[in-house]
């Protein structure tokens, strides 16, 4: 089992099952969870967390009900084997609104399309 490095913030705004449900989505975006990866405990999470059991089981139901996780009882909870559709079309909506972004605040600063190609360009060979 992978050790989560999560967090929970009471200053933030957001609901703290929310904040933990948010932080292991980006962990199966970014690769650092993969399909089948086994997940700690409810009771272990909580305990690492400093937070209610509650408020793990909610994270987890979310994460299951929106197909992010699968829970097989006493096997215990484990990553989904696939990223939600409707999460893939999110991401490209998400993706391309910040790309759009970045593109605004360039060209409002005085860079060029040619400028902004060509580093855009550099940045994504290097991915």
């Amino acid at each position: 089992m992978k050790r989560l490095l999560l967090s929970v913030d009471p200053d933030l705004d957001m609901a703290p099952f929310q904040q933990i449900a948010d932080q292991m989505r980006e962990y199966v975006e970014r690769g650092e969870l993969r399909p089948g990866d086994a997940l700690p405990t409810v009771r272990q999470l909580a305990t690492d967390l400093g937070v209610a059991p509650n408020t793990v089981a909610r994270a987890y139901a979310d994460l299951a009900q929106s197909g992010w996780l699968t829970s097989d009882g006493r096997r215990g909870t484990r990553v989904a084997p696939t990223i939600p559709a409707e999460d893939i079309k999110r991401r490209a909506v998400v993706l391309q609104g910040d790309v759009d972004a970045l593109v605004t605040n360039l060209r409002r600063r005085g860079y060029t399309k040619n400028e902004i190609k060509a580093a855009l360009k550099r940045s994504a060979s290097t991915i």
